[in-house]
């Protein structure tokens, strides 16, 4: 599966060589993803069942025409369809499942507020005896300014944490318990200079 949700997705963009330098130094490729920001005007729901997982995304409007947000949700249940079937799978966890979140808010005509989070999760244990899984924690605010009809910027504050577990045996020298996380905090100011429609200036 993507840890993308198509329901909350409303443009990729995918960077194989020459990427811009606002991304930092990359080696390979870059996937720029931009979520939806939400319906301004009315209250809509979307999703589906499947035979490995299921999804809703529900988005509406905080204030009309000034503030919205979109919620999105996968699930996977393999694991549980199976258990009934087997005794082996009775306390085995297989499974995935991840939640994406964002609002905006319309201060006014030169101001706008961003929040947007994600969190997702992949499991698979078995029992006591073994286990080992892996996810993704991320949260970022942005406020955008329009200086002119010509500069803006874009401030954005954000945290990520991407940690995993594995462990096996259940008691005594024969157990094995290993955690290990990556954990970044950041403050990425951008401002953009149009100087025609044919030409822009980034810093």
């Amino acid at each position: 599966r993507s840890v993308f949700n198509p329901d909350a997705t409303k443009d990729v963009q995918l960077y194989k060589g020459g990427i811009p330098p606002r991304y930092g130094g990359r080696l390979s490729s870059i996937l720029d993803v931009r979520l939806k920001e939400g319906n301004a005007k009315k209250f809509t729901a979307q999703g589906g069942i499947g035979t490995i997982f299921s999804r809703l995304s529900v988005e509406a409007p905080i204030v009309k025409d000034k503030a919205s947000f979109i919620v999105a949700g996968r699930r996977s249940y393999i694991d549980i369809l199976a258990q009934p079937f087997s005794e082996v799978l009775e306390d085995t966890e297989l499974n995935f499942y991840d939640l994406t979140m964002k609002a905006n808010y319309k201060v006014n005509d030169n101001n706008q507020v961003f929040l947007s989070g994600y969190f997702g999760r992949d499991n698979f244990g078995f029992g006591d005896q073994a286990g080992f899984n892996w996810g993704n924690q991320t949260a970022t605010a942005r406020w955008n300014h329009l200086f002119s009809d010509r500069l803006f910027s874009n401030i954005t504050a954000y945290y990520s944490n991407y940690d995993y577990q594995i462990d096996f045996g259940d008691s005594g020298e024969d157990a094995f318990d290993w955690n290990a996380k990556i954990i970044n905090y950041s403050v990425k100011p951008e401002l953009a200079y149009y100087i025609n429609p044919d030409n822009v200036i980034r810093f």
